[in-house]
């Protein structure tokens, strides 16, 4: 686990790493969480792509999950949450976003279509849920699965709330990438920022440590990965 002061250094510790793989691969395929968790890695990368230091222009986007039932446009929908605090101010020559509206099924092979045209991810940055899930990957997950349909844990749906200006509507469905997504992936990376994260942190170490995760904790079969970085600042902790 690395422990960083605060956001901002974590972020551009992450904006980092993506660079050098920006570097090596320009088309290079990114995947990014759309959640608070990842504010600091979307402000240093915007920041850096704003004073043309960085440019994604030949790089892909990679949609995580979305809600079924939910336009893209919609108020909560994770695909309006990306454009609005993300994609709106980078320059990624392709992306692919989840349509919440069309048949789940379907949105899982159009996902795994793009993800084969563009060679697989190259890096990931998750968040982590307060009861360890990544993506819609709740406990309990296969982690052999790669794109599908999931079933949405109560929690996950109740802490979700924040995400919508208004009440949200009934969130026990979604289509999201699987953990076996990530198996291939060059870098995984593993964001916790906030003090409603730490028993999921705790937990997510201690399986780590012991090199047994567990599916009661989805995220700790990314910590387990080789090519897996787990961050989180001080703030987690407070």
């Amino acid at each position: 686990m690395l422990r960083f002061p605060n956001d901002s250094e974590l972020g551009s510790y992450v904006a980092d790493r993506l660079a050098e793989i920006l570097s090596d691969k320009p088309n290079a395929t990114f995947c990014i969480a759309a959640g608070t968790s990842s504010f600091p890695v979307f402000e240093a990368l915007k920041a850096r792509v704003k004073s043309s230091e960085l440019s994604f222009a030949k790089a892909n986007f990679f949609a995580m999950d979305e809600w079924c039932g939910l336009p893209q446009d919609a108020d909560g929908a994770m695909a309006d949450f990306l454009r609005r605090h993300f994609l709106n101010e980078m320059d990624f020559g392709n992306i692919f976003l989840f349509d919440g509206m069309a048949d789940p099924q379907s949105e899982c092979e159009r996902a795994e279509q793009f993800l084969a045209e563009c060679g697989g991810l190259d890096a990931v940055v998750f968040g982590i849920g307060v009861n360890g899930h990544v993506a819609l990957n709740e406990p309990g997950v296969d982690p052999t699965l790669r794109t599908h349909v999931a079933q949405v844990a109560p929690v996950t749906a109740t802490v979700a709330q924040k995400y919508f200006r208004q009440e949200a509507p009934p969130l026990t469905q979604g289509v999201s990438m699987g953990i076996g997504n990530t198996l291939d992936a060059k870098a995984l990376f593993l964001v916790a920022n906030t003090p409603a994260k730490r028993s999921a942190v705790e937990a997510i170490e201690e399986l780590t440590r012991a090199g047994k995760p567990s599916r009661d904790v989805p995220a700790s079969f990314i910590a387990a990965m080789p090519q897996a970085q787990f961050l989180v600042t001080e703030a987690v902790f407070a």
